[in-house]
């Protein structure tokens, strides 16, 4: 019995022997790193000190090893980089300051200098630098809501009569975007959009039949707008007009058509395929503005945009194509242009590329 148990105790006493190794090193290693890093920190302060001093030539040696190991947080890295800058600028070493200049800039490009503490030297080196970014990429969801508007009617009664009414929907978009700074308050800005738009048409026929036609489309748009920002750095404002370009990639229409009168059903079916009654293109004059509130290295986007079409959706050479539209449900399309109300949310990051000015290049 005593010699059966004897593996089972050694394989018990090789597992506690190896945890009780394992934790014994990740000790000694956190606690190797906390001396460096707190080794990292001193050093920091004593170059403070060393450059309040006057000793200049001392700093970049002192703390450029702890910058380029972990001994230092970010915060800290900034602090020790602003630190070789200034004796770099001091000792008159102007090319050294502006390579180690970038590196700040690259450790945190949204860094800025304290106009109160920092020197006339460093302030100048930073604004002879190109420190806003220079592109933003984000995405974006929301709702649209599209409303038609009927400049010709048609139809199988008498149109001066009735030309039917449209009523707007709300439906989804989602897509991405792509912001081009032209400078602090001006930018390009282009989104692409999967857009779905619903609206409905009714109308009565011949006094007596009412027909109900709800349409749903999707739509791939191309909105390009010039921006104009202002406000604060936290919370800004922005006004935008521009153009769009919107192709067609599906439409389906459900079509009732019902005794005025009794509300009984005289026509109904499943959904008719209408992509070959519209026209491919839709062209619109675009106008609205936003909000974007700073978050990281992006922003939070509140965007507003109207849509005016600008021609005709109803595909001249197919309006008398479907047979049964016209024979079975008493329907023809009018001549009408498309318009779009668009809400989204989203987020934009930005991208950074610090370079020098021209007018500071040598």
């Amino acid at each position: 019995m005593k010699k059966r148990c004897t593996p089972f105790i050694s394989a018990i006493s090789l597992f506690v022997a190896c945890f009780v190794t394992i934790s014994l090193q990740a000790q000694s290693s956190s606690s190797k790193d906390s001396i460096i890093e707190n080794r990292c920190v001193q050093l920091l302060r004593d170059a403070e000190k060393t450059y309040e001093a006057g000793r200049i030539n001392e700093i970049e040696d002192m703390i450029l090893p702890c910058i380029e190991s972990e001994g230092l947080s970010k915060f800290e890295k900034l602090q020790g980089y602003r630190l070789i800058i200034l004796s770099k600028l001091f000792d008159n070493q102007d090319e050294a300051a502006n390579e180690y200049f970038l590196k700040l800039i690259k450790l945190d490009p949204e860094y800025q200098v304290n106009p109160v503490t920092d020197p006339s030297e460093f302030i100048q080196l930073y604004n002879s630098y190109r420190t806003n970014p220079v592109f933003a990429i984000g995405a974006k969801v929301g709702m649209n809501l599209t409303k038609p508007s009927s400049f010709v009617p048609y139809g199988v009664s008498n149109t001066a009569e009735s030309s039917g009414e449209y009523t707007s929907y709300f439906n989804l978009q989602f897509g991405a975007n792509l912001d081009v700074y032209l400078t602090k308050k001006w930018s390009v800005g282009a989104d692409l959009l999967l857009s779905f738009k619903t609206y409905q048409y009714k109308n009565t026929l011949l006094g007596y039949s009412e027909l109900t036609m709800k349409e749903n489309q999707l739509w791939l748009e191309l909105p390009i707008v010039l921006k104009y920002t202002m406000g604060q750095k936290k919370l800004r404002y922005y006004l935008q007009a521009g153009g769009a370009v919107s192709m067609i990639l599906s439409s389906n229409s459900n079509i009732v058509r019902k005794d005025a009168a009794t509300q009984s059903n005289q026509a109904i079916g499943p959904d008719i395929n209408t992509r070959d009654l519209r026209n491919m293109f839709n062209y619109s004059l675009v106008g609205g503005g936003g909000i974007r509130y700073k978050a990281g290295y992006g922003y939070l986007v509140l965007d507003v945009k109207y849509m005016y079409g600008l021609n005709n959706i109803s595909d001249m050479d197919n309006k008398y194509s479907n047979d049964e539209l016209i024979y079975k449900y008493g329907y023809i399309d009018n001549d009408f242009t498309l318009n779009s109300l668009m809400f989204s949310i989203g987020y934009y990051k930005s991208f950074y590329k610090p370079k020098k000015l021209p007018t500071y290049e040598k």
